[in-house]
């Protein structure tokens, strides 16, 4: 009985609402008084109570085909100089970005950063170890887990690492805890497509499990433009000798942009940019800045990739509304 009372009542207050409506439409100077409030509630709204939205440093929001939504950076940040760059001059401007304030650290100190790095979020006393998701120990011991090269050592364009050496081979963003069983297995495999846990395909690639390949395909992004000598492709991966700069090439490329999409940035891959930043001086930008991978390797431009918002002029409220009283 109270819903039809209260639906009654609405009817009511709606043919009110016409009819004064109605009446405004007829006097021309009561549609100009009605104009000049509105107008005037939207200076007072905008010079007092608008605040533009925060400049996101970090976001993983998609649009309905999985691309990132593009956004700028505030003044004297981290990727302000990559402000509206796209393709090569985007990649060169975080070469340089990444490149400036990098401190490497030698291959032996990785094995305790990476007890923090790669910590559980909510048990920083285990590791979430790559590709097979166990959690073990994360105090470094040589036998429990040991260093995953995600873009394998024999494809860095060096001989085999040493525990002394800074370089490609050491860089934290490339390493990743891993068993020791799962590293022998997967050994220096290209990744291709799959579905499911971590395993060898039939192709001879590696597939390196759902929830893990977003974060190897953000891995790599980082490395071929860290190391701009590095290349991404779709094939010549058996070119040249191992350990030499005759075989720099990994991939799938195609894949890699696929995982991209498909399994997003999440709060592990957060913490641990943030862990290896405070390490060795620098960041991985496809995860602070997921939608630089479409700018640089999928031909996508700025404008692709805007997310399109409804104009407001009061809180809550759209032009749609002045519309329907208009």
């Amino acid at each position: 009985m109270a819903t039809k009372k209260k639906t009654t009542v609405q009817k009511e207050l709606k043919k009110v609402v016409r009819k004064k409506v109605k009446k405004v439409k007829q006097d021309p100077a009561l549609m100009l008084l009605l104009i000049v409030v509105v107008l005037a509630l939207a200076i007072v709204y905008y010079i007092f109570f608008y605040q533009p939205p925060a400049t996101q440093t970090y976001g993983s929001e998609q649009n309905e085909e999985g691309y990132y939504y593009y956004t700028l950076v505030e003044n004297n940040t981290y990727y302000y100089d990559a402000n509206n760059d796209i393709g090569d001059a985007l990649k060169t401007t975080l070469h340089t970005i990444i490149n400036t304030g990098f401190s490497p650290t030698t291959y032996d100190d990785a094995r305790q950063i990476l007890g923090e790095a790669d910590a559980v979020l909510d048990d920083p006393s285990k590791v979430l170890a790559i590709y097979n998701s166990a959690t073990v120990s994360s105090t470094w011991d040589g036998t429990t887990w040991t260093r995953e090269h995600v873009w394998p050592n024999s494809r860095l364009g060096i001989p085999r690492v040493t525990g002394s050496q800074r370089n490609q081979a050491s860089d934290l963003h490339n390493l990743r805890a891993i068993i020791q069983s799962v590293n022998a297995s997967r050994s220096d495999r290209i990744f291709t497509d799959n579905s499911g846990e971590n395993q060898i395909n039939d192709d001879g690639g590696y597939y390196p499990g759902d929830e893990h390949r977003g974060d190897v395909a953000r891995i790599l992004f980082y490395m071929a433009v860290m190391y701009d000598f590095l290349e991404l492709a779709d094939e010549g991966f058996e070119d040249g000798e191992t350990y030499t700069m005759d075989r720099i090439t990994m991939g799938k490329l195609s894949v890699l942009l696929e995982w991209h999409k498909l399994d997003p940035v999440d709060a592990f891959e957060v913490k641990r940019n943030e862990v290896i930043f405070n390490a060795q001086g620098n960041r991985n930008p496809f995860i602070d800045k997921p939608e630089y991978v479409h700018l640089i390797w999928e031909n996508k431009t700025i404008q692709d990739l805007t997310k399109v918002e409804t104009t407001t002029f009061l809180p809550n409220q759209s032009f749609g509304f002045l519309q329907m009283v208009l």
